[in-house]
């Protein structure tokens, strides 16, 4: 399998990566989840999305979407326990089987700050530089080859970042 993306985040609108019918039904089922997502917090800014979707692979099984949203939003859905429980399904993993989409959905609690040192948790940062280490890998039973980055992922603006 060959990623079809250069080894780094690409900014991208993700339908350019619809070229044929299953990539398009996959893309259905994100633009789905992501609706679903953004009734229950209100604004997404941005989803970085990986996998097989993104790679020559005829038949690619699903999109892998680790959704940004902002801690705020995602602590007043926290405070309703039907939105609460919602979020914990996308955020956990668990739409395949909860709401029959084919997207491996994860979320990352963004906190702005300002300065490269910032004034954000350090969980955050390093929840984020896992996802962004983690979606340039390729798997090989080699640890030097692995920790390369190899491949590429997206970047997709929902709401922007404000």
């Amino acid at each position: 399998m060959r990623s079809l993306t250069p080894p780094r985040r690409r900014p991208s609108t993700g339908s350019d990566h619809c070229s044929d019918p299953v990539r398009q039904k996959l893309w259905s089922d994100w633009l789905q989840l992501t609706s679903l997502l953004k009734a229950v917090v209100g604004r997404v800014p941005a989803a970085w999305l990986s996998g097989s979707f993104l790679t020559d692979k005829p038949v690619p099984g699903d999109i892998d979407c680790l959704y940004i949203v902002d801690v705020d939003d995602v602590q007043a859905a926290m405070a309703d326990a039907g939105r609460a429980r919602v979020l914990d399904v996308i955020a956990r993993n668990g739409v395949k089987s909860a709401f029959n989409l084919n997207v491996d959905s994860f979320v990352l609690e963004w906190c702005p700050a300002s300065g490269a040192a910032g004034s954000a948790p350090p969980a955050y940062y390093q929840q984020r530089g896992y996802w962004d280490d983690l979606w340039v890998r390729y798997r090989d039973p080699d640890p030097r080859t692995e920790s390369l980055p190899r491949r590429g992922f997206l970047e997709v603006t929902i709401d922007g970042y404000r």
